[in-house]
């Protein structure tokens, strides 16, 4: 009977531990992350405001999305601009939540679902090239199958047509895909 007891208890404080765990994931950022917001590591974050009933009710997904992308490269944070209005002035915040990728001195605000899947898969798709390289012939007919809209350049990497499709591609990354092929590859 003890040993039951104390297994139980092992139990309830290894899930205590587990939620609290996930829970953290998520970066509490503060007015100081403007001095340090430019480092070189992407992030997806949320401004909010506790009072907020469109906050509450994505603060578990907002978790879940921090556990998705923890072994990535990206952060996930959530900024409270009630305490910090400065953040939300920096960023041209004006309503909540706001959820934002940050790359660099580039900003992409998301506009989508407020579901895990949405806002994980921006995440990656915005911490990738904006213009990505098709390098096999099945790829072509990959991307046809899975996206309804996409643009692909054919063509040399110089010159004043790729400079443009490439401007293009970072401003409009977070609505549609962009990508690249070889003349070789577009014949096949």
């Amino acid at each position: 009977m003890a040993s039951n007891v104390k297994s139980l208890v092992v139990l309830v404080l290894m899930f205590v531990f587990m939620e609290l765990s996930v829970g953290s994931r998520v970066l509490e950022l503060s007015d100081r992350f403007l001095e340090i917001r430019k480092d070189g590591q992407w992030l997806v974050m949320v401004f909010y405001a506790p009072w907020c009933a469109h906050c509450k009710r994505l603060e578990p997904i907002w978790a879940h999305v921090a556990q998705s992308l923890h072994n990535t490269n990206i952060r996930v944070g959530r900024v409270d601009c009630t305490r910090f209005t400065g953040m939300a002035s920096e960023f041209g915040v004006s309503g909540f939540p706001t959820i934002m990728f940050l790359k660099g001195d580039l900003k992409y605000t998301f506009k989508a679902d407020r579901t895990k899947e949405e806002i994980v898969n921006f995440a990656i798709r915005m911490s990738g090239p904006p213009v990505q390289q098709i390098t096999r012939p099945e790829s072509i007919d990959n991307l046809k199958a899975s996206n309804p809209i996409f643009f692909v350049y054919v063509g040399s990497h110089h010159g004043t047509l790729w400079e443009s499709y490439y401007s293009v591609a970072e401003k409009f990354q977070p609505y549609g895909f962009f990508y690249t092929v070889s003349e070789e590859l577009a014949r096949k």
